[in-house]
Formats: structure tokens, sequence, C-alpha cells
């Protein structure tokens, strides 16, 4: 072979070379974007991000088909301006770990080509895939850390004035964490982004205590999809998190203890779409189950933290909690929640059968401490079928603030909403100041659609309620409960009642009623 067709063969090698590394990046050469893109909440703090500080991620050095080593260049040399936007042009990125953000960066993609989508139909251009999990169904299994990656915080306890913007994220979740002694940066931010498949694995499982074969896995039961911890100011908005499922898979012959702790084998599939939807500072601060004082802003501080709004977002669950967040005047505003229908969960746990007693936690809102506005939500949530395909698990509420983890309710409103399933305050320590108003809910199961109450209790006095207004709302099941003692300025009135029969309206709290459509009143 001469020199020249030598030097032509090595050309067209490199080429070749070079087209399998960029193979999967088909840049559309867009204007890179310096704009401020979540202008629309007119929030002061994103306007002081380093919007107009821009990288091209393509245009950093690096080698291979994976783009870990290119994102760490590009995060510190934005770090040395002070930080900035990482920009990944339209096409595919994959990494092979978990993806540190620093302080001050925001990784960003091109902006959707047409706004206004939600749910499945949202695309978006700018794709980071992370490795797909390959089950093993023998020995110990494929590791853990071959795949379930995501997007982390690098110093959660510091990490401030980032996040993510336009990304569509495929088996990955954003979390931006908290350090020692609930030390978390501020400033955090995910917006407009795509999650699907993204999940972590329960690291109890396989228990060695049950004896559980290498191989089992299961679904973390409380690895957010999109998890965000704030000291203050977050939002998560017009992000979709929809059906994925592609890549669950089935394990033959997983064993689960009955109640007398006999082994019985099921087909059970690891689920995607079992985990909860998105957390902000998902805190517990109260006792759990009732059994120790509510949370206040001077026993639990990190669960009052101010500046959270939750908005726009589209999340799909085939079981968990949709939105989870804790803190203080926290604004939940125009969701779309959507939970499959009648999926089979024949264990909540990874190791025991489920029944009818037993929780999947399955809810499309949980809310956390005071002065919360949810508003113009819309849900619809589904319990699942227990092991034995007849009964469905003990959950499937609407929007619940419980007394579980809690605080009281203080001057907080649920307004415009619209479900089918109850508006749950549940068993409060104390309320004063709670606002319901032109929501329009109906219930599959025997409770009310609105259902306001503080507990029972042998002593009466100590759980008052006060200030409640339950004013122009429809319902269509059941009808409103309000309990409490002693109670003060509490109103029901202006609402209407739709079906069938007559709804009930339960009035153990001695509340002023007037103007109520088609209900029969209850004074137990």
């Amino acid at each position: 072979m001469n020199k020249e067709n030598q030097n032509r063969r090595n050309f067209i090698k490199g080429m070749l070379s070079c087209a399998t590394v960029m193979a999967s990046i088909k840049p559309n050469f867009a204007a890179i974007p310096d704009n401020h893109p979540v202008k629309k909440y007119k929030l002061l703090w994103t306007e002081k991000l380093q919007w107009e500080n821009v990288l091209d991620i393509t245009k950093v050095d690096g080698v291979g088909e994976f783009w870990d080593e290119r994102l760490q260049k590009a995060q510190l040399m934005l770090r040395e301006k002070g930080g900035g936007v990482v920009f990944f042009p339209a096409g595919e990125y994959k990494f092979k770990e978990n993806i540190y953000l620093q302080n001050g960066i925001i990784l960003r993609g091109e902006e959707p080509q047409t706004t206004g989508q939600r749910g499945q139909s949202y695309s978006l251009r700018s794709r980071i895939e992370f490795p797909k999990y390959v089950p093993l169904f023998s020995g110990s299994g494929t590791p853990v850390n071959t795949a379930f990656k995501g997007i982390l915080s690098t110093s959660p306890a510091d990490d401030s004035n980032c996040g993510i913007v336009h990304l569509n994220i495929n088996r990955g979740y954003i979390n931006l964490g908290t350090g020692e002694n609930y030390r978390c940066g501020s400033n955090r931010i995910v917006f407009g982004c795509i999650f699907r498949n993204a999940a972590g694995v329960e690291p109890g499982i396989p228990s060695q205590k049950d004896n559980q074969p290498g191989w089992l896995r299961y679904t973390n039961k409380f690895r957010a999809a999109i998890g965000l911890n704030v000291y203050e100011n977050a939002i998560v908005a017009q992000n979709v998190i929809p059906k994925s499922g592609d890549d669950n898979f089935i394990m033959r012959e997983y064993p689960l203890k009955d109640r007398k702790g006999f082994v019985i084998p099921f087909d059970i599939e690891f689920d995607y779409d079992n985990r909860p939807g998105i957390y902000v500072n998902h805190y517990c601060i109260g006792g759990a189950g009732g059994t120790g004082n509510d949370g206040t802003p001077e026993t639990h501080p990190w669960g009052f933290r101010k500046g959270i709004i939750i908005a726009d977002n589209y999340i799909y669950c085939t079981g968990r909690c949709a939105i989870g967040f804790c803190g203080d005047s926290v604004l939940c505003s125009g969701n779309v929640i959507r939970f499959a229908k009648d999926i089979i969960r024949p264990t909540v746990t990874g190791i025991h059968c489920s029944y009818g007693s037993s929780t999947n936690d399955n809810r499309a809102m949980e809310m956390r401490g005071w002065r919360w506005t949810i508003k113009n939500n819309d849900y619809e949530v589904y319990r699942n079928l227990c092991s034995d395909k007849k009964y469905y698990i003990n959950d499937g509420e609407g929007l619940m603030h419980e007394d579980h983890c809690n605080s009281t309710i203080v001057d907080s409103s649920l307004i415009s909403n619209h479900g089918n399933s109850y508006l749950s305050i549940f068993h409060v320590g104390e309320i004063n100041g709670l606002y319901i108003e032109d929501n329009d809910i109906s219930v599959a199961h025997r409770i009310q659609d609105i259902y306001v109450a503080t507990p029972r209790h042998k002593q009466p006095g100590d759980f008052p309620i006060r200030n409640v207004t339950i004013v122009k709302n429809i319902t269509r099941s059941n009808g409103i409960r309000v309990y409490g003692y002693p109670s003060e300025k509490v109103v029901v009135r202006d609402n209407k009642h739709i079906g069938e029969k007559p709804g009930v309206i339960l009035n153990e709290a001695n509340a002023e009623l007037n103007n109520n459509e088609n209900y029969i009143v209850k004074t137990p």
C-alpha cells in the first residue's frame, strides 16, 4: 500500500472514530440561549442567576462516547467565572456515572419547539441517557451500581444557585439533597425537564434476615424522581414525569412472606413508576402517627423554610405520593397528577405480602408545614390491588395534611382543585386558619369528599378548630365532615352536592351552616 492510500485510510478511520463519539449528538446550530427561562414566575432570586454566562458542552475537549469528563471540565471552567450555564445542544448525551452538580451551575438544554404541552406529548431535544439496568436472575444479580444514576449535589450543605432546565433525562433522577443537621444550599431549580424511568433501588432488598435471593431488587419507596432540599427558594415547575416503564422487568418466583410467615412465590415487577414524583423539603416534623408533639418553627426550623414553588408539573405514578413538601408558605399550583388504575401490588415492602390494611402511600399530595396554598391542581389517584387481587390497599388519598410527622395547620388554603379523592385534613392536632373554596371533589369510597377533623380524644378541648371556612365547593360522592372542639368561627356555606342522593354534612364543630344545596345535615 502506497503512502497516499495509507494516509487516506487513516483519515477515514479517524473520521469514523469521531463519528462514533458524536453519533448521538446532532446539533441544530441554534443560538445559545442566554435568556431567563422562568421569568413567568416573577421570582427575584431567579433573575440573579448567571443565565448569560453560557458554555456549550460540545465545544469542550474530551474523548470517548461518554460525556462525564467534558461536563466536569465545563463546570470547572464556569466556576472560575463565578458560575453559569452548561448548554446541551439538541442531541443525545450518554453518562456513565452520576452527575455531580456544582455550586453556581445550571445544566440547560434547548427550549422545546412547542410551548404549552403537558403530559405524554411534551418533548425535548436535549437528551441525557444514564445506563440501563440489565438484570441477572441468579447469584447476587447485576450490581446496582451499574445503573440507577442521577444528578446529585457535589456539596449538599452548600451548593446554591444551581439546577437543571429543559433536559430530557432517561434512567436518572435528580436529588439535590441536604447535609448534616439539615444544612443545605439555596436557590435551586428544576424547570421544564422530562424524567423517564426515574427510580432508585430499595436498600433493604434483598433482605439477608429473610433469606432472600441476592438477585432480588425492589423500587425505592422514598427516592423521588425530583428531589430537592433547600435552605430557601426552590422552584420545581413545568416538568413532566410521564408514563415510562419500558425498563421494567419481571422477577419470577419472588418469595414473599404471608401473615403466618410462610413463603409464597409471586411474579414481581420492578416498577420504575412506583416511586414518589416530587419531594421538596419532605421532612418529618412531628411524631409518627400523632405519637409526639407537632412540629413548630422553634422545634423543627428546617421544616418551615420559605420560598418554595411547585407549579404546572405533570406527574404519572403507579404508586406512592405524587407530590410531597414541607415548609412555610409553600405554593403548589397548577399541577396535573395521574395514577394508573387497578395495578396489582403483591407487596409494598419487597418482603411481605400486601393486604387490605397495607399502604403503598398512594396519594396525590402530602402537605406539611404552615401557610401552604394548594390551588388549581387536577388529580386522579387510585389505590392498588393487594396480593389476593380482590381487595384494595388502604390509601388513595387526594390532598392530605395528616397528623403524622407533621405540624398543626395555620392559615392554609385549598382553592379550585379538581380531583377524584378527598381533601383530607386528617386528625390534625390543631387547626387555626383554613380556607377551602371552589373545589370539585368526588370520592370512590365512603369517606367524605371534604374531611376536616382534629383527633377524637377523651379530654375535650385538647384539639381546637378555629377560623375555618368551607365555601362554594362541589361534592359528588358523600359530602362534608368538620370536627373539632373547642370550635370558633367555623363556617360551611354555599356548597353544592351533585349526585343521585343528597350528600351529608356532618357538623361536629358547631359550624355555622348557610345556603348549602342538596345536603342532609347531621350533628352526631
